[in-house]
C-alpha cells in the first residue's frame, strides 16, 4: 500500500484526508501515562524549533487521526 492508500485502524475506510498534527515547544509527544513531567518526557511525534507539527491523515467516517512512522 502506498502512503496515499492506507486504511483507517479503528473504521478500515480508505478515506483519509494527509495533514498535519501541530503543537508548541516542547512538541507534541506520546506518554504511555501522564506524570510529573507532564509534557517534557515522551516519545516526539513532532518536529522542529517553536511551531513543532508531523505529517497525518484523519479518517472521514469516524474521524481517527494516523501518524505514519517516519522512514
Amino acid at each position: 500500500m502506498s502512503r496515499n492508500e492506507i486504511a483507517c485502524p479503528t473504521c478500515g475506510s480508505t478515506e483519509l484526508t494527509s495533514g498535519l498534527i501541530v503543537g508548541r515547544s516542547p512538541g507534541v509527544k506520546f506518554k504511555e501515562r501522564r506524570g510529573v513531567l507532564g509534557d517534557l518526557a515522551g516519545i516526539p511525534l513532532t518536529t522542529g524549533l517553536f511551531n513543532h507539527s508531523a505529517p497525518a491523515f484523519r479518517c472521514a467516517a469516524c474521524r481517527t487521526v494516523v501518524i505514519q512512522p517516519e522512514r
